[in-house]
């Protein structure tokens, strides 16, 4: 399948409540609105296709980079090309697709995690941490390592950028939920911290305050 039946079959799928709501979450008009569901489906019978992903991707249209990122062959792109990719970037759910599909798997997650953590820029920003919650995911982080994020995360978390911030609350919960011995100290931060306390949830979501995410991701595991 070439990437024009492949926009062809896009616009058969199109869903234009979905569509506005990728766009009311921040996706250009660049959209069609395929639910996920049937992208999941085009992507089982494409299979992992590096140079038809790029396609997709350099095409800017959200719903093909949503396919992109289950297509791509990782250990085939270069670092120039993940920084160029990602730079580009505005949409905070490709950005987090991308990352958790795509880039957590790459050889170069620990250059880039160093790189954009820092940066100013909120895409940037966002997609280092993301990185980071990857890393503290897989619970092998030292007391030490642990010991920096957080200090990081008490320094910046109030004033990061929207998409940063959000990266960086999610791995101050992170921790609190992986590791057992930062958990009081975690809950303790977001107290201190108080960031998102006062976010409105919708009803059946759990809670971005960091006290109620840690608490609702330990029960969870201990189901």
């Amino acid at each position: 399948m070439t990437k024009n039946e492949i926009f062809a079959k896009f616009n058969d799928l199109g869903n234009e409540k979905r569509k506005e709501m990728y766009i009311k979450n921040g996706a250009s008009e660049n959209t069609y609105g395929v639910l996920l569901g049937e992208l999941r489906k085009l992507a089982k019978k494409l299979g992992k296709n590096n140079k038809l992903a790029l396609e997709l991707w350099n095409s800017g249209n959200t719903d093909a980079q949503w396919l992109a990122c289950m297509m791509f062959e990782v250990e085939k792109l270069s670092l120039d090309e993940v920084r160029s990719m990602v730079s580009q970037l505005t949409y905070v759910d490709i950005i987090d697709k991308f990352i958790s599909e795509v880039l957590c798997n790459s050889q170069y997650v620990d250059i880039l995690m160093k790189e954009w953590a820092n940066s100013t820029k909120d895409n940037l920003g966002r997609a280092g941490w993301k990185l980071i919650v990857h890393k503290i995911s897989t619970g092998k982080l030292s007391d030490a390592d642990l010991e920096d994020i957080l200090a990081n995360i008490e320094t910046e978390l109030q004033t990061a950028n929207p998409g940063k911030q959000w990266a960086m609350n999610h791995a101050l919960c992170q921790i609190g939920i992986t590791y057992p011995q930062f958990t009081e100290r975690c809950i303790s931060i977001g107290e201190t911290l108080g960031v998102y306390k006062n976010l409105k949830v919708a009803k059946g979501c759990t809670s971005a305050y960091a006290p109620n995410w840690i608490a609702a991701g330990i029960a969870k595991r201990k189901k």
